[in-house]
C-alpha cells in the first residue's frame, strides 16, 4: 500500500467517547493483535451501499485515516454515557455478532438515545500508530463513489473516487494509517449497552483486555 489508490474509504477521526486519537490507538492496537490483525473501526455514518460499489471497483478494498483538523467537541470529550456496541447486520441483511475480543463504543445521550452506530471491519498486518508520511489528502480532489459529488467538510467518512486535478487544494489532510477492508466489509450495529462504569478503570487504556472482558460478561449476564 503505497501509492493513494483511485477509489477507497476516507474517514477522519478524533477524540470519541471521552478517548484521545492516542487511547483509541493503543486499545485497537491491542485489538487488532488480539484477533490476528482484525479490528472494528466505529463510524457514524451509514455507507454500507458505497462500501459495495468500493468492493465492486476495487480488488483489494482500502481504508485511509486522517486526523480531524478541528478541536473536539465537549460532548466527546466529557459523554453522558458511553456505550458498546455488540451486534448488528452485515450489509447483505446477515447477523453479525462481534467477537469478544472486540468493543466498539460511542457516546451516548440517554434523552436522545442513538439507535444504531456503524463499523468498518479492518485488517492490518502492521502496527497501527500515527505514521510520518509525505502523502497527503487534497479535500477538493476526492468525490463521493456514487454520487461524483465532492466530499463535504461534515463528512467524516466517506468512500470516495480520487481526482487529481485538484491536489493544490489547501485543505491537506495527512495519511495517518492504512488498512484493508475484509469480510463483510461493514457492519450495521443496533445492538448496545451502557459500559461507562466498567470503562472507568481503563481511562489510561493500559488494561483495556481486561475492560473488554468485563464488557462481555456484562453482556451475557444481561441475557440470564
Amino acid at each position: 500500500m503505497t501509492d493513494i489508490p483511485l477509489h477507497f474509504c476516507w474517514t477522519r477521526f478524533g477524540t470519541e467517547a471521552a478517548q484521545s486519537i492516542h487511547q483509541i490507538l493503543v486499545r485497537k492496537e491491542q485489538e487488532r493483535q488480539a484477533n490476528h490483525g482484525l479490528f472494528l473501526w466505529g463510524i457514524g455514518n451509514a455507507v454500507g451501499p458505497s462500501i459495495l460499489e468500493l468492493v465492486r471497483r476495487a480488488s483489494v478494498p482500502e481504508v485511509i485515516f486522517s486526523p480531524i483538523k478541528s478541536a473536539p467537541r465537549e460532548e466527546d470529550v466529557t459523554p453522558p454515557a458511553i456505550v458498546a456496541w455488540t451486534a448488528g447486520s452485515t450489509i447483505c441483511g446477515d447477523r453479525y455478532d462481534l467477537p469478544k475480543t472486540v468493543l466498539v463504543t460511542s457516546r451516548f445521550v440517554p434523552s436522545q438515545p442513538r439507535r444504531s452506530h456503524y463499523a468498518l471491519v479492518c485488517y492490518s498486518e502492521q502496527r497501527l500508530c500515527l505514521a510520518s508520511s509525505d502523502r497527503r489528502i487534497a479535500l477538493r480532489s476526492l468525490r463521493n463513489i456514487i454520487s461524483g459529488r465532492k466530499v463535504g467538510a461534515s463528512q467524516v467518512t466517506a468512500v470516495v473516487e480520487c481526482k487529481s486535478e485538484a491536489a493544490e487544494d489547501a485543505w491537506q489532510y495527512d495519511v495517518a494509517m492504512r488498512a484493508r477492508l475484509v469480510h463483510p466489509f461493514f457492519v450495521k450495529l443496533t445492538e448496545h449497552m451502557i459500559v461507562s462504569d466498567e470503562l472507568d478503570d481503563a481511562s489510561s487504556v493500559t488494561d483495556w483486555p481486561r475492560a473488554v472482558e468485563r464488557c462481555w460478561v456484562k453482556k451475557s449476564a444481561s441475557r440470564v
